[in-house]
């Protein structure tokens, strides 16, 4: 993608690197840096370093390379909740993993989007239009960003917490109360990088609040809403309060079930360009709601 400015300076000259920063409000000061150190950046048809100072008339191009560079296409259709220049809601089902990672370079979300032509934003070459993630085994709602503006945008909702989470858990065993929470600190597994724990050194605060919803045989269907989003938190949490979800191969107790009962079930957000409060919903899964009824 080409883009081409005229600089019109009425207050005197300007860095090169500067100009673009205040021009392309979607793309990070480092990738401008890297782009025009790569020689995509040019000022009268000649490279120039970001230092250079540009003058009334100047004419530069830029051109940004696509974001699927180096990533393959996924033959896989993805369902999408909803749409618009900025933001992307899809349904994530369960066993798809979000974006590439050790051995799975090509059957992930990010490259089924590709293959569906969708725009994602390119902070990250590898992980385009992610701003948070599903477990592979956990089914629901998950927002992308399109551009590198409203990915900035939804970043720093997610770390302010600005964001609210409800997910759908079915639990073994049956709580006391209809309303309790999780506020344990967590931390990697000393033993298995890939597991998390609840530990005091090394950990971070985490926050999960649960409601009863049904309670069944032996199990318990539980409203969650994580204040924080800590990796593997809703299912560390529930394990160590005595309630393992059905089918954790990772954290909950040996039982025959295939599928984990995890389901991300509401997401509530502000548009990132106009502020507007969004609201996503993803029903539960067939296999998900066959288990209540039954």
């Amino acid at each position: 993608m080409k883009k081409i400015f005229e600089a019109s300076l009425d207050e005197g000259k300007i860095r090169l690197d500067k100009f673009l920063s205040c021009q392309l409000t979607d793309v990070s000061r480092s990738k401008i840096s890297s782009l025009i150190k790569k020689g995509l950046v040019r000022v009268n048809q000649r490279s120039k370093k970001g230092s250079y100072l540009l003058s009334s008339g100047d004419k530069i191009e830029i051109e940004i390379p696509k974001v699927n560079k180096g990533l393959r296409p996924y033959r896989y259709s993805v369902l999408v909740i909803w749409e618009d220049d900025d933001l992307l809601a899809i349904y994530k089902p369960q066993g798809l993993v979000v974006h590439p990672h050790g051995q799975n370079k090509d059957k992930t979300l990010v490259n089924a989007l590709l293959y569906m032509n969708k725009q994602l934003s390119d902070l990250d070459p590898q992980r385009p239009g992610v701003v948070h993630r599903l477990d592979k085994e956990t089914s629901g709602v998950m927002v992308l960003a399109k551009n590198n503006r409203a990915h900035k945008a939804l970043v720093e909702q997610f770390k302010k917490r600005q964001i609210k989470k409800e997910y759908y858990a079915l639990v073994w065993g049956q709580p006391k109360n209809d309303k309790f929470e999780a506020n344990f600190s967590l931390r990697r597994n000393k033993k298995n990088r890939l597991k998390m724990e609840v530990g005091l050194s090394d950990s971070k605060s985490a926050q999960t609040n649960l409601e009863v919803r049904k309670k069944l045989d032996g199990m318990t269907l539980l409203s969650v809403f994580p204040r924080t989003g800590r990796m593997h938190q809703i299912r560390v949490h529930l394990r160590f309060l005595g309630y393992p979800i059905v089918g954790d191969k990772k954290y909950g107790k040996k039982d025959n079930y295939k599928n984990l009962f995890l389901h991300a079930y509401r997401l509530k957000i502000e548009h990132p360009r106009t502020g507007r409060p969004l609201e996503f919903k993803a029903k539960l899964p067939q296999y998900f709601k066959k288990m209540i009824e039954e």
